[in-house]
């Protein structure tokens, strides 16, 4: 598996009803996730720029009766930014990377989450790797895809909130209160 050296911001997009957005424990029940296996371990989801946690806002309610700027203002998703220690997480961002875990190139494009299982549960086990940093799936097409995110393992140091949680209006692109 190779890994890559990941430090610096990151964001988290949740629900504003969420007590605590940085718990993993949601994750860890869901088989949505692509990068923590059902009931094993949880992983807490976070975007490396505005623009992949815009995008993440959106997916959320694509294809859904309700869209996400049909929700009301207050329910809309809000923001927090973490601090990511030097650490170093499995690469599924560079194609050496994918190749090595016999991804397609084109990842994650037409790549189903069950087909990731496997390979986050060995890069868990390794207890050298804090995460996986992979491309994001949220607006990706067979030649392109927008950024990064980064899966922080549950059993990786906790991180903590950097600065004020952001309301929808204070941090998603060209919105004005």
């Amino acid at each position: 598996m190779l890994g890559l050296e990941r430090d610096g911001r990151y964001y988290r997009v949740y629900k504003p009803d969420w007590l605590d957005p940085l718990d993993t424990d949601f994750a860890k029940q869901s088989a949505r996730n692509r990068w923590n296996l059902p009931g094993e371990f949880g992983a807490l989801y976070l975007s490396r720029s505005l623009d992949v946690a815009a995008a993440n806002a959106r997916r959320r309610h694509a294809g859904r009766a309700v869209g996400l700027f049909d929700l009301k203002p207050d329910r809309r998703p809000w923001l927090l930014s973490v601090i990511v220690p030097r650490s170093q997480v499995l690469d599924v961002v560079t194609p050496a990377g994918i190749a090595r875990l016999g991804l397609p190139r084109g990842y994650p494009f037409g790549v189903a989450v069950e087909q990731c299982w496997p390979i986050a549960r060995r890069a868990y086990a390794d207890s050298a790797l804090s995460g996986i940093a992979c491309r994001s799936a949220a607006e990706c097409t067979k030649t392109a895809w927008l950024g990064e995110e980064l899966a922080w393992f549950d059993r990786s140091p906790r991180l903590r909130e950097r600065g004020p949680r952001r309301r929808f209006e204070d941090w998603y692109p060209d919105v004005k209160p």
